[in-house]
């Protein structure tokens, strides 16, 4: 009976595993932008293997035609590798085919503790402290932040520091509820995911334990207005 029991429970163990989501497994989703009131296109937004424990997380944007033209198609790549659980930032390369002068890359050298930016043929260095990220990759820090709190019911917020060509800034999130949210992909029983440190700034995600807790939406709030949303389409 002891044999049995204990491979009953090693069974549910194996099951349980696996199905919970794997926050670092190759995906891609496709999503509708805009830009306040105006409808961009479509973007992407992909998780693949480098060598090791590395990854890429990339998204990109396609723009219509006729916002091409003037907008350009942005894409920002993160690679990173995990260490002991940990999300560790290795690159991360902001681009635009129409407006290059907005590009920029960040280096991160951990045994130093610093960050070499690249932007417009300058190079400058800062100090980088730990538990620091870039602004795209942000949003994967996030999603491993909710799997490994769902279903508790109470969790501390999630202070980081993201860091881009300007600055380093402290963020803080908070599960501010749930919500059930329409999407081009369907209709999904979300948690909602807000960044709180700043009035009239923020940066909201909807994830979706449906969906492996990515996000099916995703708003930039600037000086208390809509700027970036995007949402879900396959």
């Amino acid at each position: 009976m002891n044999k049995l029991l204990a491979g009953l429970v090693l069974l549910a163990a194996a099951l349980s595993a696996q199905a919970a989501p794997t926050v670092f497994a190759p995906r891609s989703d496709q999503y509708d932008v805009s830009w306040g009131s105006i409808g961009l296109g479509d973007g992407t937004i992909s998780l693949s293997p480098l060598q090791g424990n590395c990854y890429r997380y990339e998204s990109a944007t396609h723009p219509m035609a006729i916002v091409r033209w003037t907008y350009g198609s942005p894409k920002e790549t993160s690679e990173f590798c995990v260490v002991d659980g940990r999300i560790v930032p290795k690159r991360f390369v902001y681009a635009n085919d129409k407006r290059a002068k907005d590009g920029f890359t960040l280096d991160f050298d951990w045994a130093a503790h610093q960050v070499k930016t690249i932007k417009g043929g300058e190079v400058s260095l800062r100090e980088l402290p730990d538990g620091t990220y870039d602004r795209f990759l942000i949003q994967l820090a996030v999603r491993q932040w909710v799997i490994q709190n769902a279903g508790k019911d109470s969790v501390p917020p999630l202070e980081v520091k993201v860091v881009d060509h300007r600055r380093i800034k402290a963020y803080r999130f908070v599960m501010a509820g749930r919500e059930k949210l329409q999407t081009p992909a369907g209709t999904f029983d979300t948690l909602l995911v807000e960044r709180v440190d700043k009035p009239g700034d923020s940066l909201r995600f909807w994830v979706s334990p449906e969906r492996g807790y990515i996000p099916v939406k995703v708003q930039q709030i600037d000086d208390g207005e809509l700027k970036l949303q995007m949402l879900l389409r396959k």
